[in-house]
C-alpha cells in the first residue's frame, strides 16, 4: 500500500513539474520576433528607446506601410523606437527624411532588417 502511495505521489510531482517547465517564449504570438531586436536596434545605429515589437502580417505591414517594398514571406517583425532619426544615420531608409519615431520592418528569422520608416505617430500597436 505504501509502494502504492508512494507512486502516486511521485507522479503528481512530476506531472505538476512539467506545467511549470521552462520555456524560450513568452506565450504570445510576437514571441518569436524578440529575436530580431539586435538586427532592428543595429538599423538605427544603437539610437534611441525601444518603444515595443509585433509580429504582423504581410497584408498589415503594406496597410501600414504602403510604401513597402518587402520580400515575399508570410509575417513580419516590427520594431519601433523614439529618438530623433534621419536618413543618413540609419539603415534601409524609407519614406520620410526624418522623424521622431523609427519603425524597422525584420524578417521573421530576425537576421535581416527590409526598411525603416521614420513616423510622427506609429501607425501600429506596438509591446515589450
Amino acid at each position: 500500500m505504501n509502494r502504492r502511495v508512494a507512486a502516486v505521489g511521485l507522479a503528481a510531482v512530476l506531472a505538476l513539474g512539467a506545467c511549470a517547465a521552462p520555456r524560450n517564449t513568452l506565450g504570445t504570438r510576437s514571441s518569436a520576433c524578440f529575436r530580431s531586436l539586435p538586427t532592428a536596434r543595429s538599423a538605427v545605429h544603437h539610437e534611441g528607446h525601444l518603444l515595443g515589437v509585433r509580429r504582423v502580417s504581410r497584408g498589415t505591414a503594406l496597410r501600414a506601410f504602403p510604401q513597402a517594398d518587402l520580400p515575399p514571406g508570410r509575417d513580419f517583425c516590427v520594431v519601433g523606437f523614439s529618438g530623433q532619426y534621419k536618413a543618413e544615420h540609419v539603415d534601409h531608409p524609407a519614406g520620410a527624411a526624418e522623424g521622431r519615431n523609427a519603425v524597422v520592418i525584420v524578417t521573421m528569422r530576425g537576421t535581416t532588417a527590409v526598411a525603416t520608416f521614420f513616423v510622427a505617430r506609429l501607425p501600429l500597436r506596438l509591446r515589450h
